[in-house]
């Protein structure tokens, strides 16, 4: 074992999964964000976390909602998470722009993304400022998977890869 500088270690992280983040602005106006840094971080109460930049529009549309949808991107989804990462929506309609399907929500304002291997439809449990980054924690209020098993989009460091698809686990 060697001593190495924190961003060397933290590169060893890869393979990641990638987590897509969809919310709404105090307008209506739908938003995605791909995301490495997010996890479940409770069984009970199912809550999972969501580390978001502070200028981030995505950090503006939940903390002006309270809601968002965390969703496990799909192995269709590489060129999405790679576009949707390059403009911000304050300035561009992503949806529009890039045709992003959408299912229904049961529960919160913000539409599903219809490719993604699982969405999670969560509201507001905490927000917790960590350095130049918000951690913001939802509360699982319904959840949502495709009929057969999507693999999810593991990111191994910029170049994406689909991981093995899997039934849901209760």
């Amino acid at each position: 074992m060697k001593q190495v500088t924190p961003s060397e270690a933290i590169g060893r992280k890869y393979p990641e999964w990638v987590i897509l983040v969809v919310a709404r602005d105090a307008d209506g106006k739908p938003n995605l964000m791909p995301a490495g840094w997010g996890m479940i971080c409770s069984g009970t109460p199912r809550l999972v976390c969501v580390a978001i930049g502070l200028g981030r529009y995505t950090h503006q549309c939940i903390e002006a909602t309270g809601e968002f949808v965390f969703a496990w991107a799909g192995e269709s989804q590489a060129e999405l998470v790679k576009y949707s990462g390059s403009c911000s929506g304050a300035e561009c309609s992503k949806f529009e722009e890039f045709g992003i399907p959408t299912v229904e929500p049961a529960v919160i304002d913000v539409p599903l993304l219809a490719e993604a291997a699982a969405n999670l439809e969560c509201t507001l449990h905490a927000a917790h400022r960590t350095g130049d980054h918000t951690t913001f924690v939802g509360e699982i209020v319904a959840a949502h998977a495709p009929d057969e098993p999507v693999a999810t989009l593991l990111n191994f460091g910029g170049t994406f890869a689909p991981g093995a698809p899997v039934g849901i686990v209760e």
